[in-house]
């Protein structure tokens, strides 16, 4: 039965305010739907313009980077290549339903590509790609504060709707009362899914799925959406598969470039002078930054296709301990203390062995990053109470008691407004680039700690910098 039936019944048999209020809970629901559609849109040219524009763009930047030095013809003709194809893909995001700023922010990107084509992609006086880049990135902003917008008048259009539901069952009489209340718990159980798969896509969730079974207006909108977020699940997968191919493509060859450099470094084909010592460091250097980037990719490439878990029991101290030492040698060169400091004597947990470690290091390798040399790294190790943990996280698990561990450092800390962020898969701080990562690493953390019915969060630091926060949950959770 159509919303309008179910609507015109409770009406025919209640007073004639209620009219009013019917016309505007329809017209509430219509709005939610678009909302939905608007919003999906937004996610949908954000992804576009990361993965096909920004992508080539930074691709076209090493091939001009590498045409410049090597004069090589081949170069040329992948810039030429890679240029055609960032083209092609303006030209189809300037055919989508964009808004005003979304429009502004791609005319000004169009502008830019179209003199950079103009001066020639191979010409030395044609406009950097990183400035491309940035234009590319404007779009992204733009569509992300639309889509920030579209989430907020979701919400607001379920607190109408809300107090809609308050005031109907005041104005009714008795049997219109009882007909409303049925109506509008129905109607709400409903809407709470469009927010919840609102909040999730926004969040950059795709696999939600709505309840599509009625034939009714939320049905139909229920069965768009459904369909727009399988649209944008499928773009998702389309980015990883190929992060994921380039990843183990480049690897073998990293390796071979690492090798062959440590040969020569060594004076197995024969004796270095200095300066040939210097360019082979810093090229071995460069390859091994890019083969921990390649292996990040390919962690959380692993992590995302269902990797499976050793769980057993161990003892977090421990584990805390031997992520240390393991790191000691990097935190010396770097004259940076690392040291835990334990509650307790031993806390036992079932925990991946493996993957705990690699989480306990990822952090720890993040403060080292941060941390100016003569600071401090502490990994703080504490049995606490799920009540008593810090403010900042939200424990999955309902046990009583939790593993706490917390690393410390006395870096320049996390901004506020980065601290839910730099969780999320590819995301730079601004003014932080050069950190040799690829924004993977608390990404990969964050997955990790969940698979163990954990949270993460970022908070304030003691020694003056960050502090990350991992909960574990201690006698259950993931078996």
């Amino acid at each position: 039965m159509r919303l309008s039936t179910r609507f015109g019944i409770s009406v025919a048999l209640a007073v004639l305010p209620l009219l009013g209020v019917v016309a505007f809970s329809v017209d509430r629901i219509h709005e939610l739907a678009r909302s939905n559609e608007r919003l999906t849109t937004r996610r949908l040219v954000d992804a576009r313009v990361g993965a096909e524009v920004i992508t080539r763009l930074e691709t076209l930047g090493e091939y001009r980077h590498k045409y410049a030095i090597s004069q090589d013809v081949g170069y040329a003709h992948k810039i030429e290549e890679v240029a055609a194809s960032i083209g092609a893909e303006l030209e189809r995001l300037a055919g989508a339903d964009l808004s005003g700023s979304e429009r502004r922010a791609l005319e000004r990107l169009q502008g830019a590509w179209s003199s950079f084509v103009a001066r020639g992609p191979t010409s030395s006086a044609a406009l950097e790609p990183e400035a491309l880049v940035e234009l590319a990135r404007d779009v992204q902003r733009s569509a992300r504060e639309r889509a920030d917008l579209e989430a907020s008048v979701a919400l607001t259009l379920r607190e109408q709707t809300g107090v809609t539901a308050v005031w109907v069952p005041a104005s009714a009489i008795i049997l219109s009362l009882v007909l409303i209340i049925l109506a509008i718990h129905s109607l709400r159980a409903r809407l709470d899914q469009f927010i919840v798969g609102t909040r999730a896509v926004s969040q950059g969730e795709f696999s939600v799925q709505l309840d599509a079974s009625g034939d009714d207006e939320l049905g139909l909108a229920a069965r768009a959406f459904n369909r727009m977020v399988k649209s944008l699940e499928q773009l998702e997968q389309i980015k990883a598969d190929f992060i994921a191919s380039v990843s183990h493509e480049l690897r073998t060859p990293i390796v071979a470039m690492l090798e062959t450099n440590l040969l020569l470094l060594d004076e197995v084909p024969g004796p270095l002078t200095s300066k040939q010592r210097t360019m082979l460091t810093l090229n071995t250097q460069a390859a091994q930054r890019l083969s921990a980037m390649i292996s990040e990719l390919l962690d959380l490439h692993r992590l995302r296709t269902g990797i499976r878990y050793d769980f057993s029991e161990h003892d977090l101290v421990e584990l805390a301990s031997v992520a240390v030492h393991e790191l000691e040698a990097w935190a010396s060169e770097r004259s940076i203390g690392v040291r835990v400091q334990a509650v307790d004597a031993s806390i036992t947990l079932a925990c991946d062995r493996d993957r705990t470690i690699q989480v306990i290091q990822n952090l720890i390798e993040n403060g080292l990053k941060y941390t100016p040399s003569g600071g401090e790294i502490e990994v703080w190790v504490r049995r606490c109470p799920t009540a008593a943990l810090p403010a900042e996280l939200d424990p999955r698990s309902e046990l009583p008691e939790h593993a706490l561990l917390s690393v410390v450092d006395s870096g320049p800390g996390i901004p506020h407004a980065d601290r839910r962020r730099v969780f999320e898969k590819f995301f730079r701080r601004q003014g932080r680039s050069s950190d040799g990562g690829v924004g993977l690493g608390l990404a990969l953390c964050r997955e990790i700690v969940e698979a163990h019915v954990g949270a993460i969060a970022v908070g304030d630091s003691p020694l003056g910098g960050a502090a990350v926060h991992v909960a574990l949950p201690i006698d259950g959770g993931v078996r």
